[in-house]
């Protein structure tokens, strides 16, 4: 992916400090990591098919792959399976999961054959419990987008759990499908879809984000869970919505 300096200096170094002066980044993300045997981490470096090789240090994995302090991490190979891609499974256990459970990263190719560097991340789980620290996942996000654009990543896909209405009562309520999205997380809506629940307002909208955009409230009431993806190119809507999002969140000065 073709690097933008002037788009990294006047859009994400500036947010990247707002990130780095937050109470979650100050305190969860200082590179403070384990592997899997307990013992500290100090780097972790993923190979791709192409004879390449992803050097990276215990800060800049915690960014990338959402992995808070403290936590322990594992890499493995991994095929394709249930709609996740192949590539090296980045996991990690940690205090703020539910009990019992694993996040998972998985780092792969988004074209297909031989030696191809590995550009793409998808997020296989996230399951914080609810005793996680507030604005957690929203710090993480940021840095990790942040950290992915500049090492070349060309986009990060998910499969967006969850259908409407939106219900904030019950903690097992799946809710990635309306979540996402206000990350700058996008996918196709079919006519058919809008039809179910009418409004003239979406007549045109092809897109979650144009039916976010166009009737605030409607994906939120009557979408459901798809795959989704952030294009991490410079200046896309993905960009564009995060970038607004992160800002309005993160001044309100709590963690």
């Amino acid at each position: 992916m073709l690097f933008h300096s002037t788009f990294d200096k006047q859009n994400l170094a500036r947010l990247e400090a707002l990130l780095l002066a937050h109470p979650i980044a100050r305190n969860y993300f200082q590179g403070i990591l384990y592997d899997d045997h307990g013992q500290p981490l100090t780097e972790l470096v993923i190979e791709s098919g192409a004879g390449r090789s992803l050097r990276l240090d215990t800060k800049s994995i915690g960014h990338l792959f959402m992995i808070p302090d403290g936590s322990l991490v594992s890499a493995n190979r991994v095929s394709e399976r249930h709609g996740a891609p192949g590539g090296i499974d980045i996991r990690y256990s940690s205090v703020f999961l539910v009990e019992d459970e694993e996040n998972s990263v998985i780092v792969y190719s988004s074209e297909d054959g031989p030696a191809i560097w590995l550009d793409a991340l998808y997020v296989q789980f996230i399951m914080l419990g609810a005793h996680a620290p507030r604005r957690l996942i929203t710090v993480a996000f940021g840095l990790m987008a942040i950290a992915a654009y500049r090492l070349g990543f060309q986009v990060i896909s998910l499969f967006g759990a969850g259908r409407g209405p939106l219900t904030h009562d019950d903690e097992e309520t799946l809710v990635g499908y309306a979540v996402w999205p206000k990350f700058g997380f996008d996918a196709e809506v079919l006519p058919v879809e809008l039809d179910r629940f009418p409004e003239p307002a979406l007549h045109h909208a092809a897109t979650i984000q144009d039916v976010r955009q166009a009737a605030p409230g409607w994906w939120e009431a009557h979408g459901s869970a798809r795959a989704m993806s952030f294009d991490l190119k410079a200046g896309s809507r993905s960009w564009t919505i995060l970038l607004n999002y992160l800002y309005n969140a993160l001044q309100e000065n709590a963690p």
